[in-house]
């Protein structure tokens, strides 16, 4: 989403470039993010963190010359990611799934505020693990509520 629009778009992009440069685990086929997704929604962890959150989620693949990846889950509750071709990632795809938890996705004017970030957040803490998951926290915008709260379990106002 523009920047205009979104304001902290740009700011969770670059959280995640400098907690994670290059992305993370990256897939050769298709087929290993539809199985990637398809793990991350159908683990029972999914549904009880974001019990909201669909566990069927399409993947659909945008040409390299898309310029972004996109979500969008509808009133309906059908979820769908939209990977463009060289962002198969770990990073982009938990980026994406992100939306689906927060219900952010796409046409959303704030999509990347405290509800996404704290999503962000708990994806990279179970899937790329707790040192990535610091890193991101630590180059995330203050406004995150994950990032206050465990800033008040830690004592610290950094």
């Amino acid at each position: 989403m523009a920047a205009s629009t979104d304001p902290d778009g740009l700011l969770v992009q670059a959280a995640e470039d400098e907690a994670a440069p290059g992305g993370g685990r990256r897939f050769a086929r298709f087929t290993e993010v539809q199985d990637y997704v398809a793990a991350v929604v159908g683990d029972h962890w999914w549904s009880q963190t974001f019990p909201w959150a669909p566990v069927d989620v399409a993947v659909e693949r945008r040409s390299r010359s898309a310029t972004f990846s996109a979500a969008h889950v509808a009133v309906s509750g059908e979820a769908v990611v939209f990977l463009r071709d060289g962002s198969w990632d770990a990073v982009t795809v938990l980026h994406e799934l992100a939306h689906i938890a927060a219900r952010s996705g796409l046409g959303a004017s704030q999509s990347h505020g405290p509800e996404f970030t704290d999503a962000l957040q708990q994806l990279w803490r179970r899937h790329l693990g707790v040192q990535a998951w610091a890193a991101l926290v630590q180059a995330l915008p203050d406004r995150s509520p994950a990032r206050h709260r465990d800033r008040r379990r830690s004592g610290t106002n950094r």
